[in-house]
């Protein structure tokens, strides 16, 4: 298919898309058209759609919406840049001159929420005249405009991207973009995270299955007759006790870390213990829920009355280990993990203990299934509880304007940490008996121990509150549990690799990445095997880059060996056609040498959403035939599409998850 030409199934989703956002009245007008693109400035609204409204009628109609659409993503490179290029051309005198340039640059900043002074707006304009004016007549023409374009050609791919996220909300543009710009999507070469967790699941699941089925095959006692319900909740019983005795392995920390640290941890798929954990824990529930399901129903079909046949103490401790159960199973949702009521989830989930002494009362057999698990944790917890007793101090806390706390603390004695591990930490100030995990920010090498925290739930703002009233430089008693691996440990033993943190998820690569340019400089504990990380931090906003752009721009000083490729892209910004004039100014400015206007690092901060599959793919081209390792921290929703597209590029994926 030519690229400008639209298929019958585009055009439908299209025209899905137009009506979604026309209503009733099947056109778009300019209040429609801003709420669509999310603009705050109705003048920007206006110039979109000027260009889109052929007849000058002042609304947008299905044919000319289909018609600006086509120029704008399927059109030749030449139409799209018309459509910018119209955009910024107030006057339709055919030139934008410096008035133009001033308008649409500081309208685009307004719009990506960055704080600029009048001075940054004039370089970044003359800095556009500089490289773009080849006649030197203080105007830009559409073919100076095209020419300058045409050898930053990302741009322009960006643009389109961009723009088509509005017009086709179902990513089925978008999808037809990928399969135009790089042919027939490619199939994932193996799972991204390796076949360990899926032999693992696959094997769990398995026995899962056979014992269910033994448990059905298994024939009624002598004398009695079957009956499908007593049959269901005695083949039940066994896989309950098999994932009884396997729940607590995932969530034993210390074991983990050891393991991570061996041999065995490439193979034992220790970064998906987590998950494995959930799995477990969601299937268990289901199976607990089915048994009780088919006793209780088996007590109302008997002869005797159902409040006699509860009141026996099996009954009795099983409904109330099903209540335990489905107390702690609720509170464990997403949406109560994620929010400020987490400390539901915590407190609520130490109730494992009462369900376990329930199920042994219940079924004494489970205690031969879950004896080395218990043991196990039993020997866990009281390392932890030895550990926890060291009391610290926290020496410095610092609000920043992001949302984030820095959080300085004096490290315990003996405490020895290695790159990416993270910590337990309890502060008696804000909550007596709370412990709660963060990623350790500093280096091995350093003589201060940090972490940054987030305010996300009632814990953390207490905690960023508390900072507030004290003071930067007032000492509160603290204590800390760890530390322990992660994932992100595994990028040493890596030759090449992709770091990818989303938001407060560039908290594992903070101590990673000093640790990396201090190794490849001599300076780390021992030589590195990483060769070259490709370091991409993503943020939505202008704010949230503060506290980690003072590291970067250090490590970019003292990265002589050149190993880091740092990537910054902030979500929020815009990179399409109304942003056409920033982006090339922005572009411009860069190659100049001139720091960048969102972070003020020498590295330039691109707008928008990165295409992971094309970028994967080419870090993968370059670096053939050595493998790539994609290490990632940041939102459920980012995982999936990374995942995804490592798997396509060949390279294994690890994610942070607690």
């Amino acid at each position: 298919m030519a690229s400008h030409e639209m298929d019958t199934a585009l055009v439908r989703s299209l025209e899905r898309s137009f009506a979604h956002l026309a209503g009733d009245d099947a056109v778009i007008d300019v209040k429609e058209l801003q709420r669509a693109l999310g603009l705050r400035a109705e003048y920007l609204a206006r110039r979109v759609l000027s260009v889109f409204d052929q007849d000058g009628d002042g609304v947008i109609r299905r044919e000319e919406f289909l018609a600006g659409v086509r120029k704008l993503a399927f059109g030749s490179p030449e139409e799209r840049l018309h459509f910018a290029f119209r955009m910024h051309d107030h006057d339709g005198d055919g030139a934008l001159d410096r008035v133009d340039l001033v308008r649409m640059v500081t309208l685009a900043l307004a719009e990506d929420d960055v704080s600029t002074s009048e001075a940054q707006v004039e370089r970044l304009v003359s800095a556009l005249l500089s490289g773009a004016d080849s006649d030197g007549d203080g105007r830009l023409s559409f073919a100076e405009f095209e020419a300058c374009v045409r050898r930053h050609p990302h741009l322009l791919d960006q643009m389109t991207r961009d723009e088509a996220r509005w017009m086709a909300p179902n990513e089925e543009l978008l999808a037809r973009l990928e399969v135009l710009r790089g042919g027939a999507p490619r199939r994932a070469r193996w799972p991204a995270a390796g076949w360990a967790p899926v032999v693992i699941v696959g094997v769990w699941a398995l026995a899962n299955v056979a014992l269910l089925v033994a448990g059905m095959l298994q024939k009624p006692r002598a004398g009695a007759s079957f009956d499908f319900l007593a049959q269901v909740g005695r083949a039940t019983t066994s896989p309950i006790e098999l994932d009884g005795a396997l729940i607590l392995f995932p969530v034993m920390r210390r074991l983990l870390t050891r393991l991570r640290q061996t041999w065995l941890g490439r193979f034992a798929a220790v970064d998906e213990a987590v998950e494995f954990h959930r799995i477990v824990g969601h299937t268990l529930f289901a199976l607990c829920a089915a048994h009780g399901t088919a006793i209780v129903i088996g007590y109302v079909r008997g002869s005797k009355p159902l409040l006699v046949e509860l009141a026996t103490e099996r009954a009795l401790t099983g409904v109330a280990l099903l209540g335990v159960f489905a107390v702690m199973w609720v509170c464990a949702w997403q949406v109560i993990r994620r929010t400020s009521r987490f400390d539901l989830f915590y407190v609520t989930h130490l109730l494992y203990v009462v369900w376990f002494i329930l199920a042994i009362a219940h079924a004494p057999g489970l205690l031969g299934w879950t004896a080395p698990a218990l043991a196990g944790m039993v020997v866990e917890l009281c390392l932890r509880t030895a550990r926890r007793g060291r009391a610290t101090a926290i020496v410095s806390v610092l609000p920043l304007r992001s949302g984030v706390t820095r959080v300085e603390l004096r490290p315990p004695p003996g405490f020895i940490h290695r790159p990416g591990d993270y910590l337990f930490l309890r502060v008696p100030a804000v909550a007596r008996r709370e412990w709660h995990p963060f990623t350790i920010t500093s280096a091995p090498e350093s003589t201060i121990l940090t972490v940054h925290v987030r305010s996300l739930g009632n814990w953390t703002a207490a905690l960023r509150r508390l900072g507030e009233a004290r003071g930067p430089k007032s000492e509160i008693l603290a204590h800390v549990d760890g530390p322990y691996g992660s994932p992100s440990g595994h990028v040493f033993q890596s030759r090449r690799a992709v770091l990818v943190g989303a938001g407060i998820g560039v908290t594992p690569f903070a101590s990673i990445l000093e640790s990396i340019v201090l190794r490849a400089n001599g300076r780390g504990e021992r030589p590195a095997t990483l060769e070259r990380a490709h370091f991409f931090w993503l943020n939505r906003d202008q704010y949230s880059f503060e506290w980690f752009a003072a590291l970067l721009s250090e490590l970019g000083r003292i990265d002589g060996a050149g190993v880091l490729d740092v990537n910054i892209w902030m979500t929020g910004g815009r990179a399409g056609a109304t942003s056409a004039g920033l982006e090339l100014a922005r572009e411009l400015s860069h190659a100049a040498g001139d720091r960048d206007v969102v972070t003020g690092l020498r590295t330039k901060t691109h707008m928008g959403h990165p295409d992971w599959s094309a970028t994967l793919e080419a870090i993968a081209r370059a670096h053939a035939p050595e493998t790539v390792d994609v290490y990632f921290c940041g939102p459920p929703g980012l995982a999936r599409i990374l995942r995804r597209a490592s798997a396509r590029a060949g390279m294994r994926f690890r994610q942070e998850r607690f």
